[in-house]
């Protein structure tokens, strides 16, 4: 017929159809094998990683000591001639001492409202320095004069110890001096210099100004403390008062079961270094006594820390 095409298809061709045909079916055949093999192998061999126990978490609460209650607050005192201890004093002292003021109320503290200087201390009244030293029988007027050596002008100081309620050793050059060593303060006599601070208390009870304080071993081991450094450091002091500048140095240490000071450190210096370093000295130097034992089971480890105020004030 006119106008048609005839296309003849190569036998090549058919026989490749075939084989693609076959190439299928074996394909197929094998993964239909290899899932058959897979869903038939032990399950451990494709096994997930587990998951971590979920065991409980245990909690055990231990109890700890309460801690102990802060005790009274020392203060130094002068002594009234109070037999009994205050109850429930808030201070503490090496004198039993009833609260008075000589002014009205002006404030919230358990204290006696009196004028004075801006300080952190306590001193409820202005006293004159004493080394506490037994004085020698008078000697003649002329005598007296060819021996006498010049007075050393006294500096305007200010002594206090400190509560606290809370580091490495300082130990700077001692000073040198020429001057005899001073000795160990009397059991009554040493007084420092202080000035009166300015206080707001709540106290009606009219007398000379004075607080509710508790004559307790602790109070008269912290007087002793307070006097031997003090004894050690007026001496520093009016031997190198012209080295010295005008202000407070706060000291923090501790007082060992021997009674040695350790674990000296510097707080606070509003001075200069030459009032630190005499300071230190005069606390490590200090001849303080053994902490007794009435005093040594109070403390933690049996040691006492103390927060330790020098002051020189302008005249």
């Amino acid at each position: 017929m006119e106008g048609m095409t005839t296309w003849e298809i190569p036998e090549d061709s058919g026989c490749e159809m075939i084989a693609a045909a076959v190439a299928s079916v074996l394909i197929h055949f094998l993964i239909i094998v290899g899932i058959a093999l897979a869903m038939t192998l032990p399950a451990w061999r494709f096994s997930l990683p587990k998951a971590p126990d979920e065991t409980p978490i245990e909690m055990t609460i231990i109890s700890s000591a309460p801690p102990k209650p802060a005790g009274p607050t020392y203060v130094r005192t002068t002594p009234q001639n109070v037999p009994d201890a205050p109850k429930k004093a808030a201070f503490e002292s090496d004198n039993n001492t009833r609260a008075a003021s000589e002014a009205a109320p002006s404030g919230i503290q358990p204290m006696p409202s009196v004028d004075g200087r801006e300080s952190p201390d306590i001193e409820l009244e202005n006293r004159r320095y004493s080394d506490g030293r037994e004085r020698q029988p008078a000697q003649p007027a002329a005598e007296a004069a060819q021996e006498a050596p010049a007075p050393t002008p006294a500096p305007s100081t200010q002594l206090a110890l400190r509560e606290v309620h809370r580091p490495e050793s300082a130990q700077p050059p001692r000073p040198e001096t020429q001057a005899a060593r001073p000795r160990p303060p009397a059991a009554t006599g040493f007084q420092p210099e202080t000035r009166i601070t300015r206080i707001r208390g709540n106290i009606s009870n009219r007398g000379r100004a004075s607080v509710e304080a508790a004559a307790t071993p602790l109070g008269r081991y912290k007087k002793m403390v307070s006097d031997a450094i003090g004894s050690r450091w007026y001496y520093y002091v009016n031997n190198q008062i012209g080295l010295l500048n005008i202000g407070t140095v706060d000291i923090r240490f501790q007082v060992g079961p021997e009674g040695k000071a350790q674990q000296v450190k510097v707080l606070s210096n509003t001075s200069n270094e030459s009032f630190a370093s005499v300071s230190i000295s005069s606390i490590l130097e200090a001849e303080i006594p053994p902490i007794p034992p009435d005093v040594a089971k109070l403390l933690d480890n049996g040691r006492l820390e103390i927060d330790y105020s020098f002051t020189i004030l302008s005249n």
